[in-house]
């Protein structure tokens, strides 16, 4: 596997982790890790960057054929999702799995995100704050400011 690093408005560094033609593993991390990225991915990357606008990443790119029928559910609920929009946890369980109870295990399941910024689970909030995120409340709210999204004493205007 190797890996590429590109940096971003956020400051943090997208780590990508690709085996042959395929993205394994998108991270956002404080220290470069591999090559800098460059070519047809770099291109889309700083496209998105520039124009906040996800279509010009090519989502075939990742490998998905590990993921489980929930997980991509999940996935393919996030990557139709628009730049700055929000949805509460309790809501996406009801719409991806007809339960809102099943909050937590959709909090779970965003958590073992595996292309962290691209697969959009930052847009998922808790409806009495930001809620959780793998590297860190303060780097979600970053990322939402980022793209758009209201903040006020870590709630989120929707």
């Amino acid at each position: 596997m190797s890996s590429y690093y590109i940096d971003t408005p956020f400051d943090r560094w997208l780590i990508f982790y690709t085996n042959e033609n395929k993205i394994e593993a998108i991270s956002l991390e404080s220290a470069r890790q591999g090559k800098p990225l460059s070519g047809y991915l770099k291109d889309s990357v700083c496209k998105v960057f520039k124009s906040r606008d996800f279509s010009h990443f090519d989502y075939n790119l990742l490998d998905i054929s590990g993921l489980n029928e929930k997980q991509l559910r999940l996935h393919n609920f996030l990557i139709s999702t628009k730049i700055g929009e929000v949805f509460y946890y309790s809501d996406l369980a009801l719409t991806l799995f007809g339960d809102k109870r099943f909050a937590r295990a959709t909090a779970r399941l965003l958590s073992i995100n595996r292309y962290a910024f691209f697969v959009p689970c930052h847009r998922v909030i808790a409806k009495n704050g930001i809620g959780g995120y793998s590297k860190g409340v303060d780097l979600k709210k970053k990322i939402l400011l980022w793209e758009g999204v209201k903040l006020n004493r870590g709630l989120v205007y929707v």
